[in-house]
């Protein structure tokens, strides 16, 4: 692991010094009145920790910025964090997202929770992609996305970063709301929620639907419904309890087959559903105690209705239990841990055809040590042991440190692992083709798990006299044994030769008024493979530059506007095997606030790819210009 960045942060502190902003931890400074206090995230070390304390870079995305962001898809707002790069699967059906490199349509390297709960998907590669189909965007209080490597927190597959989604609690959203989208392409979206109860028990049903065409061109429209309970009690003034569940259904049109085989399968449609609940709990033992539990059952059901070529159908059921423990051992420090247990059954006689019953089990041990030596000095140390019945033990060490220069400037440098566990397809799978009588992937059992070795450097500053918060992350990510396919049918899955990926990114955050919130964000990579190739597989696998620019403006007569640009160089998108071209997305959104029988609504226009079309997933298909009108409304 190299420890060049984190030796750089001397270099740092003498150009902050140069400029007066270096001197002693939290000194009293003047507040610029309009900036709010630094955020308080849970989604790195699961400490409550303020931006500036945690042992890694953070993105929060609240509801106000989800709503003048115009998004329908969870997706589409991870181009407000840097180094994200969104796109679209089987044309404009399924949207994804991904963080740096490797660049494929599966979500293979990325953990996304809602509320606790893991939507990862054990499923054929593994996927959270679908997972992120089942929240609904009037129900989301805050987003915070970790950004790099937290297994050290989450285990395997918060590879390259965790997605962490906070939906609201139930006693804040007693009443009801209307939300409807209508517009071109074929948008149709509709949410109906409401919420009842009292301070100690609050319940909200939600039920939501999204449609569209999708794409020009091909026939990949698409139909999200979901149906979210929650219940929020306090049973006494030391616990509290959460109750989740729900059903999500998503169908698409898919007119794509495998790349690679030299043929088109015919258009087909693919379902998705999705059934779960989850409880938490959570007791204040006293003023520096606290534990909580959760357990979580899921059932996912894959069903593609074109069997006759290459069918994926299958059944995954999960189980989640976890158990943490919160304490202050000192004035100074304090310590998160805890154990988890996962386990993961799949039915699917196509894609284990010598064995149609599979199952896997882990366990984890986890835990954080926060430790203060001074008053202007964090540490956070910690890390996880995690057993897999397929590949054994692996652990994710974690060593940060961060230095307050000041009240308002802050460096943050340190080392940690991650790993990706192969999915039960690549350790164990058998995918059969019955339209030849043939195998589609066989694996040998032979791959090892994916490993990831980061060192950061970071630089957390505000900027009160002029409303600028600036975030700044330089990193290096050696890779080890990234998961690829073999080159033949039938397929096996290997280990890549290790690679290294560098880079910076910065998150600017300018208020420029009270009613003027400018986000700028710029990323820069630099992928270089250790064995010596110049395929664009290896060298292009993520574009050298990501950037974004998000404008919201507050106007006269309760009215709002909205700008989103992104712009994402070329690069090798692998699952298809071609290079995407480098392009531009301009989203608009003017909106109108009005109150009836004195409850808030609001009417906006929405237009996507304001800029023109520009190539999406292949170029055959193209993301075009969108427009569509949104009314929503509490009651």
């Amino acid at each position: 692991m190299s420890w060049a960045l984190p030796i750089r942060s001397g270099l740092l502190a003498c150009l902050l010094s140069a400029f007066g902003l270096a001197g002693g931890a939290k000194a009293a400074m003047p507040d610029a009145g309009f900036q709010e206090d630094m955020p308080v995230v849970l989604s790195v070390t699961r400490l409550a920790q303020p931006l500036d304390e945690t042992p890694a870079a953070v993105t929060v995305i609240d509801r106000d910025m989800i709503r003048r962001s115009g998004a329908r898809e969870l997706a589409e707002l991870l181009r407000l964090v840097p180094g994200f790069i969104v796109s679209h699967f089987d044309g404009g059906a399924r949207p994804f997202a991904t963080y740096h490199a490797d660049y494929d349509a599966y979500n293979r390297r990325l953990q996304v929770y809602i509320d606790g709960r893991s939507v990862y998907s054990g499923l054929v590669l593994g996927n959270a992609a679908y997972g992120m189909m089942g929240v609904v965007l009037d129900d989301i209080e805050r987003i915070e996305v970790v950004r790099g490597s937290n297994s050290a927190a989450y285990g395997a597959n918060a590879f390259l970063g965790v997605v962490n989604i906070v939906t609201r609690h139930a006693e804040d959203t007693h009443g009801g709301l209307v939300n409807v989208a209508l517009g071109q392409q074929g948008v149709a979206d509709a949410t109906a929620r409401i919420g009842w109860g009292d301070v100690d028990k609050s319940f909200r049903l939600t039920v939501s639907q999204r449609q569209d065409d999708g794409f020009r061109g091909p026939d990949d429209d698409k139909r999200v419904l979901q149906l979210h309970f929650r219940g929020d009690m306090r049973p006494n003034n030391r616990d509290e309890l959460s109750l989740s569940a729900g059903l999500v259904e998503f169908g698409w049109g898919a007119p794509w087959g495998p790349s690679g085989l030299g043929w088109t399968v015919p258009q087909r449609t693919e379902i998705w559903r999705n059934l779960y609940a989850h409880l938490r709990w959570q007791r204040q033992l006293d003023a520096s105690n606290e534990l909580r539990a959760s357990v979580m059952v899921d059932d996912e059901v894959f069903d593609d209705f074109f069997p006759s070529v290459i069918p994926a159908d299958g059944r995954t059921r999960r189980v989640n239990a976890n158990l943490q423990h919160t304490t202050a051992l000192s004035g100074q420090t304090r310590l998160v841990w805890g154990a988890e247990y996962r386990f993961e059954g799949i039915d699917s006689g196509y894609l284990f055809a010598s064995d149609p019953t599979q199952s896997n089990a882990v366990w984890r041990l986890f835990g954080n040590l926060e430790w203060r030596p001074a008053p202007d000095w964090v540490v956070n140390a910690g890390g996880l042991w995690e057993h897999d019945g397929f590949t054994g033990d692996h652990t994710a060490p974690r060593l940060m440190v961060n230095h307050h220069l000041s009240q308002d400037h802050t460096l943050r440098a340190g080392v940690t692992r991650a790993f990706r566990l192969p999915s039960q397809l690549e350790a164990k799978g058998d995918w059969q083709w019955p339209l030849y009588g043939a195998q589609l992937f066989h694996m040998t059992g032979s791959v090892r798990p994916e490993r990831i070795d980061a060192s950061e450097l970071g630089y957390l500053g505000r900027f009160r006299g002029l409303g600028l918060d600036v975030d700044l992350r330089l990193f290096e990510e050696r890779l080890d044994s990234v998961i690829v396919k073999t080159g033949a049918i039938p397929w096996d899955v290997t280990n890549k030769d290790p690679s290294t990926q560098r880079g910076w990114e910065a998150q600017l955050r300018w208020q420029a008024g009270r009613d003027t919130d400018v986000r700028l964000n710029h990323t820069h990579l630099r992928l270089d493979p250790d064995a010596t190739s110049t395929s664009p597989q290896d060298t292009g696998r993520a574009p050298k530059t990501i950037s974004s620019l998000a404008v919201f403006q507050r106007l006269p007569a309760d009215m709002d506007l909205s700008l989103m640009y992104s712009r994402v160089g070329s690069m090798y998108f692998v699952s298809q095997g071609l290079v995407v071209p480098a392009y531009g997305q301009l989203d608009l959104r003017l909106a109108k606030g009005f109150r009836i029988g004195g409850k808030a609504g609001e009417a906006a226009l929405v237009v996507q790819a304001a800029n023109g079309d520009h190539i999406d997933f292949t170029p055959s298909y193209r993301l075009d210009r969108r427009a569509f009108l949104t009314w929503r409304q509490a009651l």
